[in-house]
């Protein structure tokens, strides 16, 4: 991993003379000219000014954080989007240090799960023998809401967090549905599989991306590892392992909310960030670029970092003085997983009244409910309502204020002990975010072998960072990984 010393030890950039393209009428100049306020683009350029190099990050909303995001509600604050850092995220934890952050255990131990399948509640402890149960063999004995996750985890042929991308497992640049099919899974297992898929869905995302956020997700699982082992119950992992070993517990939470990370970034960055700057056009040389914005205004550049996801990129217009026939498929054709969720509040464990379990995984249109332990079991609860994959790609076709009726009501349909009891705190959906287009990137079948081992190669003097640029860590951690690759790769070409 680079560090910030051997960043820096590379040397002060003096400042280039360059040739800038045929639209230099720029009323600003800068060395870099970055397009994202999130994670990636702030730490490419708190790097980059370190290394004595003028930055200048355009910003389409009004806000810094991109997909770190906290909302302020009634019930204090709630981050809606990147929230966990795990013990082994060493940029993130570096940065909260550095500008003294207090970080706090996770507080969202969810309640005991069940399933709700075909219209039918279902008992994963007696499943098996369920007479819905039309699975075959082995395959009878497994958690029908963790299907999918199981096939996923027991066929990982991967070792290091980068072979993902290694062409030895070019094999495997398939969908779920593929490699079910394959391993000779029953169409009743494959169809369980397809509302619990990791990634978008069943047939939509690669196994090689799944199991890249698999296979990192097991260096956090083993980092700092206790003696207490936490059993996976439902389709997000395992619960959080509190128990804190160098200060920090197995999921950690910023005081405040995360979104604190990037403001104090931007606060030492200062006048260098152009809020509601949305970038409508690059146009680049092999020796400079101008980014021009839809306000008019625009930046003339030796280097452009885009750090906004390709979702957003797709929409720029980009003029190269040399195409890249690969890196434009990257950014058309990549798809976007979106999550939606809503935060809620239940007056008081209606779970009790009706004795279904408190949270419970369904096959229908709203996905999960998770009922969050306030670890009294009387009173009020936190609860959500999380949409992923396929759902949340349906649920963001409805505008907001359509969205959040139709899922109380279809909680309330689900449960009618909860009518009158759940009380909206917020409400997001990532996909209906014009500067974010979804929640995080993914990769089709055939799409690692097509164009992911080098779409993060620069082209031209532009330089990809972001989560969808990662290539070894994820959540958080990959957005500062991805911002120190370009800082180190525009340092050694300046």
């Amino acid at each position: 991993m680079f560090t910030r010393r051997k960043i820096l030890g590379a040397g002060a950039l003096g400042a280039a003379t360059f040739a800038l393209p045929r639209m230099a009428f720029a009323a600003e100049k800068a060395d870099v000219v970055i397009i994202g306020a999130g994670l990636s683009g702030l730490h490419s350029a708190e790097l980059l000014r370190d290394l004595g190099m003028r930055v200048l990050i355009l910003e389409a909303s009004d806000r810094v954080g991109g997909r770190v995001q906290t909302v302020q509600t009634v019930d204090g604050p709630i981050d809606v989007g990147a929230s966990q850092i795990g013990r082994s995220y060493a940029r993130v934890l570096d940065a909260c240090q550095r500008y003294g952050l207090k970080l706090v255990s996770e507080d969202r131990d969810l309640l005991s799960f069940g399933g709700h399948i075909k219209d039918t509640w279902i008992d994963p402890k007696t499943w098996e023998s369920n007479p819905l149960n039309r699975t075959v063999g082995d395959e009878r004995k497994i958690n029908p809401i963790l299907m999918g996750q199981a096939v996923t985890a027991k066929f990982n042929p991967l070792k290091e967090v980068d072979d993902w991308l290694d062409p030895r497992f070019s094999g495997y640049d398939i969908s779920l549905r593929e490699l079910m099919k394959r391993n000779g899974y029953s169409e009743a297992a494959i169809e369980l599989a397809a509302f619990s898929a990791p990634g978008i869905g069943i047939d939509e995302t690669s196994m090689l991306r799944m199991w890249q956020e698999e296979t990192r997700g097991g260096v956090d699982r083993r980092t700092g590892q206790s003696p207490v082992q936490h059993a996976r119950d439902h389709p997000f992992g395992e619960a959080n392992d509190h128990n804190m070993i160098d200060g920090l517990a197995s999921t950690n939470n910023i005081v405040g909310g995360c979104q604190q990370l990037p403001l104090a970034m931007a606060s030492k960055l200062g006048d260098a960030i152009r809020l509601g700057r949305k970038v409508a056009r690059i146009e680049m040389t092999d020796s400079g670029a101008t980014v021009t914005c839809a306000d008019g205004s625009a930046v003339s550049a030796r280097f452009v970092i885009s750090a906004v996801p390709f979702s957003v990129l797709r929409r720029v217009e980009i003029v190269a003085g040399r195409d890249n026939p690969l890196q434009r498929q990257a950014i058309s054709a990549m798809p976007y997983a979106n999550t939606a969720r809503m935060y809620l509040t239940a007056e008081k464990p209606f779970w009790k009244e009706d004795g279904l379990p408190p949270s419970f995984s369904t096959d229908g249109p709203i996905g999960m409910f998770w009922a969050i332990d306030n670890h009294t079991g009387e009173g009020r609860h936190r609860a959500m309502v999380v949409m992923v994959g396929l759902v949340a790609q349906a649920i963001a076709k409805m505008e907001h204020a359509e969205a959040e009726a139709f899922i109380q009501n279809e909680i309330v349909r689900l449960r009618p002990a909860a009518k009158g009891l759940l009380r909206l705190a917020t409400y997001k959906d990532w996909m209906r975010d014009p500067n974010q287009l979804g929640c995080g990137f993914s990769l089709a079948p055939g799409q690692v072998n097509g164009f992911a081992r080098t779409m993060t190669d620069p082209w031209q003097v532009m330089h990809f960072a972001g989560e969808h640029t990662r290539r070894l860590d994820f959540g958080m951690e990959s957005a500062m990984e991805s911002g120190e690759r370009v800082a180190v790769e525009i340092g050694a070409r300046a």
